[in-house]
């Protein structure tokens, strides 16, 4: 390794290291909302929107159960968790 190609070699690597960071948030798509959802409930899928509630995006996906009930779920796009509570 010559002298000149080590701050490249470091800077490449620091860039290498700094990209799983950019990822490390986990937001998560309506897509994605929907796929989880799916998976915990299981049943169809009637519903899915994203909207803003207390300047958070949440993903809204509403399932029929094969029991035939209505499940709604909030799940926070900012990494994926459920989101407790009733609307205001």
């Amino acid at each position: 390794m010559t002298r000149r190609s080590r701050p490249i070699l470091n800077m490449f690597l620091l860039t290498l290291l700094l990209i799983p960071s950019v990822y490390a948030r986990g937001d998560i798509s309506l897509d994605q909302a929907v796929q989880q959802a799916k998976e915990r409930v299981g049943g169809r899928v009637i519903s899915a929107e994203t909207r803003e509630r207390d300047g958070r995006q949440i993903h809204n996906v509403r399932i029929l159960t094969k029991e035939g009930k209505v499940r709604r779920l909030r799940i926070n796009a900012e990494g994926g968790r459920r989101q407790n509570g009733r609307r205001r």
